[in-house]
């Protein structure tokens, strides 16, 4: 190939005539200076009109102007062709096999998948021409070592490996590798596979980590290989081999197509990279890194885009559709919203004159609580005041009720807001007719009613004004299309006795209520000085609580779950315990239900979710099969917009796959925010997390709902395994329970476990799993390794 060079000596430009030089040397590189064209260098060109001039006499002058001419308009054009020559597009050689969905040939006999959206992105930036060549797995690792081809994707680093490619410093990509078998077998342990035929994929990563791990456990499958991940999914659909052994990414995307069922058993993940032949690493991998780095930290990048489109299940991209939707309407209630506040604000503007002659009616609003037309916080605070002066000046007595709708919450949430307001004009009337004409009622806030109760004789007076009100409130409420049975939990303070001022009655007639909502509800409780010592001890335990959260000192124990069936372990439960330095050891059942009042359960929840995935990651190294961690989902935790991405990034840390995890969530809440929480409980089952009903059967489950819930398993209360098998009553509930479970195609797994003639009873009655002392105490992480090492091999029970 000829190149053309500049001639910087002046001595080499008269001995030549002409103002440029040729060369022929064979892949030498086009210089202009110490700097080349391929390095961004530029060509200068030289002009020599007097050496031009003094060009040999047998050319003539003529001659030379004419030499001059051409010459000038050559160096003019020479370094556009020599810009496009060095610059554009360059090929870049890509082995392509099939590895559905992060690089295959589809139908058409194109090149598709993750990796080639991001090699086609690359390309287009840095113009390159892309050349792929079709090869299988061991055949593209070849191709690469001879240089063949510049780069394959898709491929994990090892020593061996390190020493035939190139490898860039940025990953792209890291994946699980994971057993598949056919559709009606299950693998539960690699142990199992001591002496079966197992299929693997030549010179992959996962057949030597296996290979690795199977030594490790002192056993020998016998290794079948195959060229690629389809071979590997049809060997196993054929039933040629006990499992075969591919990554994640394509077990998600094929095994249904295959009909495989995916196992728990895994092996470590492996980091992928694009790899370069090694005459192509220097000049591209350095360009693939820069790209890689830059894409990953920004969210709407094509890496980010790519994997929503292969990685992700399908259920993402609808959910994001879904959204979108969300969004459109959301913008078109915003521009009425926007429309109706112009109308409105012209329509004030308009009424000006009107609004002056209506004081009173703006008094009184500013008095009353609007809906129900009582007194509010601010009038009946200036009521409680004089009531108070008047009382001190004729030495009588005065109490006042803090009252509390015990199940309005639960009725608000389920029916809606219109008929929550309907029920609350009802309850104002109903306490209008119970109290004498002197009393005042007044609408505190919410469901939160206040009586003041004055001219009493003796502070048990006001016990008969609490029976009025009782006895008028056990008669249904009836509101359009519904009818409703309301109680009340009502705190009484007593007017000099519990209090000398309007904001200490109040607050003591508040802290009664809650002790009568403690109580059962339904009741009334007069303060007393103990209720104040209980609520200090309140506050000191949940700054203590407060503390302890906030320094992630609270520990989790394990407690093993059971197949009934072969008494083999199927999980651990995920128990929280907390014992501070001056409290003690504290009940779950006293700090939970705190930190749900206090506003810690959702950053406790994480704290427990993270150490039970990085303990379930330990176990994995340790060669234990622990089967699933089954950890509570407090309420206030699935309502959390958060959840979802609180979850993921958990499992991110950790590297814990979401099929090792297993959420208990409580049926009480279910069912009283049923649309919110099949939302969330199917995004959370798309993940790939396995859901639980918790304490079913202590709540109000609808079939009619239940059946629509993603669920795979239901959880009886312990409250019905305690009575059997004495009680009757017992009994029923929980074969009932197992009977709906059996219908609905659902697991049924019973809690609380202690005899074994509960266990028996159990058996008989086909629960499918069960959890209690008798199988296994709860115990800190460091022991159930031991534990799980005695029994895996003869089971539990």
């Amino acid at each position: 190939m000829r190149f053309i060079m500049p001639c910087h000596s002046r001595a080499f430009w008269l001995e030549m005539g002409i103002g440029a030089c040729f060369h022929r040397s064979p892949g030498s590189m086009l210089e202009s200076g110490p700097q080349s064209i391929a390095t961004g260098g530029s060509l200068k060109c030289h002009r020599a009109h007097r050496e031009i001039l003094r060009i040999k006499p047998l050319w003539g002058r003529n001659m030379a102007l004419v030499v001059e001419r051409s010459l000038r308009l050559f160096l003019l054009l020479c370094p556009f062709f020599l810009v496009q020559a060095a610059f554009g597009g360059q090929p870049v050689r890509v082995g392509v096999y099939q590895n559905s969905p992060k690089i295959f040939v589809d139908e058409a006999g194109h090149p598709a998948g993750f990796f080639i959206d991001l090699l086609e992105e690359i390309a287009r930036q840095e113009q390159w021409q892309l050349e792929y060549r079709h090869c299988h797995w061991e055949g593209c690792l070849d191709l690469l070592e001879k240089g063949r081809i510049d780069l394959l994707p898709d491929v994990a680093y090892s020593k061996a490996r390190g020493r035939r490619f190139g490898f860039g410093r940025e990953v792209a990509l890291s994946s699980w590798s994971v057993f598949y078998t056919p559709g009606d077998e299950e693998l539960f342990s690699l142990k199992a596979l001591d002496g079966r035929k197992v299929a693997v994929v030549q010179e992959s990563i996962q057949y030597e980590a296996l290979k690795k791990r199977a030594r490790e456990l002192g056993i020998e499958p016998d290794y079948l290989e195959v060229p690629g991940m389809q071979d590997v999914f049809r060997l196993v659909q054929s039933r040629k081999v006990a499992a075969g052994l591919v990554n994640t990414y394509f077990g998600w995307r094929n095994a249904a197509e295959y009909g495989l069922r995916e196992s728990r058993v895994l092996i470590r993940p492996t980091l992928l990279y694009i790899a370069a032949s090694p005459s192509a690493t220097a000049p591209l991998l350095p360009i693939v890194d820069d790209y890689l780095t830059a894409w990953k930290q920004d969210r709407d990048s094509i890496y980010h885009q790519a994997m929503a489109r292969w990685l992700v299940p399908a259920e993402a991209s609808q959910v994001q559709r879904w959204l979108y939707w969300v969004a459109l309407m959301a913008l078109l209630l915003l521009g009425l919203v926007v429309f109706l506040v112009l109308l409105v604000r012209q329509l004030v503007k308009s009424k000006t004159a009107e609004l002056e002659q209506k004081t009173d009616r703006l008094d009184h609003l500013a008095h009353h609580d609007p809906l129900t037309g009582l007194p509010n916080r601010l009038l009946f605070f200036d009521r409680l005041k004089h009531s108070i002066r008047q009382s001190r000046r004729q030495g009588t007595n005065l109490a006042l009720l803090f009252l509390d709708l015990d199940q309005f919450k639960q009725i608000n949430d389920t029916y809606g807001h219109g008929v929550g307001d309907e029920l609350l004009k009802e309850v104002a009337k109903r306490l209008r007719q119970a109290v004498r004409e002197t009393d005042t009622i007044a609408r505190i806030g919410g469901d939160e009613f206040a009586v003041i109760m004055e001219s009493l004789n003796e502070p048990a007076d006001v016990v008969v004004g609490v029976q009025h009100i009782t006895q008028a409130f056990r008669k249904p409420f009836s509101i359009p299309g519904h009818q409703f049975s309301i109680t009340l939990s009502i705190g009484i303070s007593i007017y000099p006795q519990d209090g000398a001022d309007a904001q200490t009655l109040l607050r003591n007639a508040d802290t009664a209520m809650f002790r009568a909502k403690e109580a059962g509800r339904n009741t009334y409780q007069l303060y007393d000085e103990e209720m104040t010592r209980e609520t200090v001890e309140r506050a000191v335990m949940e700054a203590a609580l407060r503390r302890a959260v906030e320094t992630d000192t609270l520990e989790v124990h394990y407690q093993p779950q059971v197949s009934l069936e072969d008494g083999q372990l199927v999980g651990l439960e995920v128990l929280t315990r907390w014992s501070d330095p001056e409290l003690g050891a504290v009940a779950p059942e006293r700090f939970i239900l705190l930190a749900e009042e206090a506003g810690l359960i959702v950053q406790l929840g994480e704290q427990v979710l993270e150490k039970a995935c990085r303990q379930f990651m330990a176990w994995q190294e340790q060669g234990l099969d622990t089967g699933v961690v089954a950890v509570n989902l407090s309420g206030k935790q699935l309502g959390d917009p958060a959840l979802l991405e609180r979850v993921s990034h958990v499992l991110e840390r950790n590297n814990c796959p979401p099929t090792a995890l297993e959420f208990e969530i409580t049926e009480s809440f279910v069912m009283n925010r049923v649309d919110e929480s099949i939302a969330t409980m199917k995004r959370l089952r798309s993940m790939g997390i396995e859901l639980a009903i918790d304490d079913f059967g202590t709540g109000y489950s609808s079939l009619a709902y239940l059946k629509l819930l993603p669920i795979s398993k239901l959880k009886i209360d312990r409250s019905f395994i305690d009575g059997i098998p004495h009680d009757e009553n017992d009994r029923v509930i929980a074969r009932a329970v197992i009977a709906l479970g059996k219908t609905l195609g659902l697991k049924v797994i019973a809690e609380g476990v202690e005899t074994a003639e509960q266990d028996q009873f159990l058996r008989e009655a086909g629960c499918d799993e069960a959890q209690g002392n008798y199988y296994g105490k709860q115990v800190p992480a460091e022991r159930i390794g031991a534990m799980l090492r005695n029994l895996q091999g003869d089971g539990l029970g």
